[in-house]
């Protein structure tokens, strides 16, 4: 199955897909936000950043709808990388005159 971005309801769980939602608007109130407005019953409203979307594998039927139902994704789990090394530290020479 492919992996999409999306962003998770805490309240009813849903994992709502920012490419194919129609819940998920820019925000009106920041630049750099999105507003998810996640769909009857469920009343939860918020806003988030980019950054704030994880992976998840879902089927395309099921990410084609704008969302997937708890059952339906899975997380895909990112391994952090290390840092790359700031540099070496630099030696002190002691200057002889």
């Amino acid at each position: 199955m492919p992996v999409h971005m999306g962003i998770m309801c805490e309240r009813c769980r849903k994992v709502h897909f920012v490419a194919t939602s129609r819940g998920i608007k820019p925000s009106e109130f920041s630049a750099g936000m999105y507003r998810l407005k996640c769909p009857p019953p469920c009343p939860e409203i918020k806003e988030f950043r980019k950054d704030s979307m994880r992976p998840y594998r879902v089927s395309e039927e099921v990410f084609r709808s704008g969302y997937a139902k708890e059952g339906e994704y899975q997380l895909v789990e990112i391994p952090k990388q290390p840092y790359p090394p700031q540099g070496r530290p630099m030696s002190v020479k002691s200057v002889q005159e």
